[in-house]
């Protein structure tokens, strides 16, 4: 197993966490106007931050480098861990089928030779292949650095429009500081804001590879994550909002005039979505694996002993589903426009188990209780001011949480839809 450096770790969950969905931040910011939609960034940050911090704490009840969804879920609810793996591998091969959607839809209009839509999906897996057969997280903190680079120059880009003030007045709209929008609108960007923050399908991955798995560790990384994410959010969403008024788009990007340094941006932009494909492969990968791992144990195995918590992927396994899984991708890439419905239902379920859901679950079953404690490594010692019956209620609390986000984002996806 990789050892990956806290730096490292900093890197690669960053760049999970930020992608092309802080560009959708001002759209946000219109709906909930500048005073709220500050206040619903902090919200999403403080919830997410505690649901990765949640991880940190439980990859502590199973074998030192083994925590996935599936193995804390085979100590908690051994029944439902198959539903929420199969739940985590639709959700992470949604979001990565629409990242090679949005390639197909961005690669042709930057190509002088004038690509056609498949030509460029398929241009595409001449980087995302050979990066989705990394067996590692760690393994891709270059191609992540490159990717904070990308989203750093379109972020800059927005910052500096921003800064000098150079948009025609007729791009320019009203801007609402304190009221928001209208209801329907809050309700159809909540999600926008909410799911910025999910990077919890590789926080296992990450602690697991990680060289120092404290919890102090851990809970530094996730707080200086949360932070770089935060800023990067702030930065976009007001600066952009403010450029732009109420006639900010989905895609603040595309909303400047044509230039060297907005087609520099939109490569960027190209560029980092390419590079986040192989981010979320990888969860959906060790999804599948433990799905396949289920099936086995339960309808092919003769072995009668409980299913331990350690889910083997030897490399046959891992070169057959990596190789279905991104078949399956290109074909469907290849094959539908969009898919904005779905992806829109699955992220609201998906990524709300991921982030709150599962997290609270696991936390409130896990942590406060001495009986769980015996779960606990014997090298293992509670930190100083470690109030687990406080984290317990609180974990509950990020569940129920994650029920409300889920109830409304389903409910605004079915019944209102998205104005951008």
């Amino acid at each position: 197993m990789i050892q990956a450096s806290t730096k490292s770790s900093i890197i690669s969950l960053t760049k999970t966490v930020v992608g092309a969905g802080a560009l959708a931040m001002p759209f946000a910011f219109r709906a909930d106007g500048l005073f709220f939609g500050i206040l619903i960034i902090l919200l999403a940050s403080v919830t997410s931050g505690f649901g990765l911090y949640l991880q940190a704490r439980t990859s502590k009840y199973v074998p030192d480098g083994n925590a996935t969804f599936f193995a804390i879920c085979s100590i908690t609810y051994p029944k439902l861990s198959v539903i929420f793996d199969f739940a985590i591998a639709i959700q992470c091969f949604g979001v990565g089928l629409s990242y090679l959607i949005i390639i197909g839809d961005l690669l042709p209009d930057l190509s002088s030779n004038h690509l056609s839509r498949t030509s460029a999906i398929l241009v595409s897996s001449i980087l995302i292949c050979p990066l989705s057969f990394l067996k590692n997280l760690d393994s891709l903190k270059y191609t992540s650095i490159i990717g904070l680079i990308s989203i750093s120059y379109i972020i800059i880009l927005v910052f500096l429009h921003f800064l000098f003030n150079d948009i025609p007045q007729d791009l320019k709209g009203e801007i609402n500081y304190f009221k928001p929008l209208n209801l329907s609108s809050i309700l159809s960007t909540f999600s926008i804001i909410i799911f910025a923050y999910t990077g919890h399908q590789n926080m296992y991955s990450l602690i697991n590879e990680s060289s120092n798995k404290s919890i102090k560790n851990l809970s530094y990384i996730v707080k200086v994550v949360i932070l770089i994410s935060t800023a990067i959010f702030f930065i976009t969403g007001i600066s952009g909002y403010l450029t732009f008024g109420n006639n900010v788009k989905g895609n603040v990007l595309l909303m400047y005039p044509d230039s060297r340094s907005t087609r520099l941006a939109r490569f960027a932009l190209s560029l980092m979505v390419i590079l986040s494909f192989p981010l979320m492969f990888h969860p959906c990968r060790i999804s599948a694996n433990n799905i396949y791992h289920w099936i086995k144990i339960n309808y092919f195995s003769t072995n009668n002993d409980l299913d331990p918590p350690v889910v083997p992927f030897p490399n046959l396994v891992f070169i057959i589903i990596t190789s279905l899984l991104l078949v399956a991708s290109y074909l469907l890439a290849i094959s539908i426009n969009s898919f904005a419905l779905v992806l829109s239902l699955v992220g609201a379920t998906g990524s709300t188990a991921i982030s709150f859901i599962l997290p609270g679950l696991f936390g409130y079953k896990l942590l406060g209780n001495s009986h769980n404690e015996l779960l606990l490594p014997n090298n293992f010692s509670l930190s100083s001011g470690y109030n687990g019956k406080w984290i317990k209620y609180a974990s509950l609390l990020l569940s129920i949480w994650g029920i409300i986000v889920m109830f409304l984002c389903v409910t605004a996806t079915l019944f209102i839809g998205d104005d951008s």
